[in-house]
């Protein structure tokens, strides 16, 4: 079988196929294919208005890694910070928590770490109470919190997250599904805070499939963490990503119809259609949420949690209650 040669160059070792693009690349061209994708990505949504101490959400997988180097090779004036939490997953954290430290060190960018023990109760602990069932809602809510909180709390201004297509398509899937347009309206590539209790938040991956962000850590030479975390077996999030590549098959280009669809059609009609929930501030750590409670000190502290409502106040955490 002859090689295959690059759509771009010439070259035989066109070793990287974009599937929904029906195109193969060499390493030096998918590089520079994924990072002015990702360029073109950033000045779309305006990303550099909002982003100017952006801390970046690393979680040592193929995605949140492709955004910190992604960003870094692109934008390398832009003044980044990564943060990695610790939810304190037996053995999968440890690991997780090298390939961060070696991305970072080897990238020249500074490292925080946060470690969820210190906050109360880790996600195993977590997941084996009430939220037994959902392993990965509880994870995210914790991630969001801690996020926040860090990047009040250090001067950054806003949170970058790896989220990225197929992330997004799954979701807004089980939204739509469910007609969930309350929380479909909040899904979007800029989200923004309010500059004092509430970062922005940008998701430069937007429009880059899990395909593409594997694709650019190999062509780089990046090691990450390509184990599951053992928590996610059985996830529905899994099973829907499955069944939306099968839909793929059968409707090629489903998912980016699908994510067009909801930006340029759907949004626009939600904005309008669809007020944003009241903020306030939660009881407890006195950062903003929907209820009462955050959720991460109703999930975090339930022992303390009564006593600490009927005191008076604001603590030192922050919640993002509900943000996607």
């Amino acid at each position: 079988m002859p090689p295959v040669r690059c759509a771009r160059c010439g070259a035989e070792d066109a070793r990287y196929h974009i599937s929904f693009a029906r195109t193969s690349l060499c390493a030096a061209c998918y590089v520079r294919y994924y990072e002015r994708k990702l360029k073109a990505t950033v000045l779309k949504y305006g990303m550099l208005k909002v982003m100017r101490r952006p801390l970046v959400a690393l979680s040592g997988g193929k995605d949140s890694t492709s955004a910190l180097v992604g960003l870094k090779s692109v934008f390398p004036d832009l003044e980044v910070t990564a943060l990695y939490i610790d939810l304190g997953i037996p053995g999968y954290s440890e690991e997780s928590e090298r390939v961060v430290r070696k991305v970072t060190d080897e990238l020249g960018v500074e490292l925080i770490v946060h470690r969820l023990k210190n906050d109360g109760r880790t996600v195993p602990e977590l997941a084996r109470g009430r939220f037994k069932r959902k392993p990965c809602a509880i994870c995210g809510t914790v991630k969001r919190y801690v996020m926040n909180k860090i990047a009040i709390e250090t001067g950054h201004d806003t949170v970058v997250t790896g989220h990225n297509l197929d992330d997004t398509v799954e979701v807004l899937f089980e939204l739509y599904r469910r007609g969930l347009l309350e929380e479909a309206v909040r899904l979007r590539p800029v989200l923004l805070g309010d500059g004092v209790r509430l970062t922005n938040r940008v998701k430069p991956l937007f429009e880059m499939t899990d395909e593409e962000d594997l694709y650019y850590v190999d062509a780089k030479g990046i090691e990450v963490v390509e184990s599951w975390c053992p928590l996610v077996r059985g996830a529905k999030t899994v099973s829907r990503k499955v069944l939306i590549h099968e839909i793929e098959s059968k409707i090629p280009g489903f998912r980016h119809t699908l994510l067009k669809a909801h930006v340029k059609r759907f949004l626009p009609v939600l904005e309008r259609a669809i007020s944003q929930p009241e903020l306030k501030r939660c009881a407890v750590c006195g950062y903003p949420t929907t209820s009462d409670v955050c959720s991460y000190c109703r999930a975090m502290r339930p022992v303390t949690l009564k006593r600490d409502v009927g005191s008076s106040g604001a603590g030192a955490s922050n919640g993002e209650e509900g943000l996607r």
